[in-house]
């Protein structure tokens, strides 16, 4: 699931104030859930990146089972340790790799190049075109790609373009400039399993580019104005 982040997007742009760039945004919170979409698809995908509703599900089958079956009711209430197992096989076993060797053969050295090639050159594109179409000539533009860490689930791919020139901010991008990343980042030949793949297997999950916008040449100028 792709989010793209800007101030406008989310329920509480505040959390968006950065002083550095790049900076990870997924750990933000609450803050990053989506302004106006209430139980949407995103809402619930994020609000799974927070530990208490992951522990809720693990722990749901004990109520079902305690109404099917009530005299389990008084050995389940005498072995917490059970409710501990469920949540540690949950968390570790099934939503992680907690093997490296395992978490490495997920993608090979030759995979991981390749998605991460495609990732540089699409996310310079992408800058490129930002950079021409605000006709900006200072400071520094970085792409930021994160994704969460979570296995076995849908992919939660976080993108925000964030700039340094006197001061850091997230930039509020235009609707053009939302599916300039949306038809750019990614497609069939790199998705966001793919990249997700990769990330787990290197155990990384933020990737960034960064653009000079001195460096924009001209005919991208001129072609970003004719466009």
């Amino acid at each position: 699931m792709l989010y793209i982040l800007t101030p406008g997007r989310i329920a509480n742009p505040g959390v968006l104030k950065i002083r550095k760039a790049p900076r990870k945004l997924i750990e933000k919170g609450l803050g990053l859930l989506p302004r106006g979409m209430p139980l949407s698809g995103m809402f619930w995908r994020i609000f799974l990146e927070f530990s208490f509703p992951r522990y809720l599900l693990a722990l749901a089958p004990f109520p079902i089972l305690l109404l099917a079956f009530p005299d389990f009711a008084l050995p389940l209430a005498q072995a917490p340790a059970l409710l501990f197992l469920a949540i540690y096989m949950v968390e570790y076993h099934y939503l992680s790799y907690g093997n490296p060797e395992k978490r490495k053969a997920l993608a090979d050295e030759t995979e991981r190049a390749r998605a991460l090639d495609l990732v540089q050159v699409r996310s310079r594109k992408v800058l490129t075109q930002i950079a021409a179409g605000r006709k900006l000539q200072a400071g520094t533009l970085h792409l930021v790609v994160e994704q969460s860490g979570l296995a076995r689930v849908v992919p939660l791919t976080m993108v925000s373009v964030q700039y340094e020139n006197d001061g850091v901010e997230v930039l509020q991008l235009s609707p053009e400039e939302e599916k300039l990343i949306e038809d750019t980042l990614f497609d069939k030949e790199l998705d966001e399993r793919f990249l997700h793949r990769v990330n787990i297997s290197e155990n990384k999950y933020m990737r960034s580019v960064e653009l000079d916008p001195k460096s924009v040449s001209a005919h991208a100028r001129l072609a970003a104005m004719a466009g």
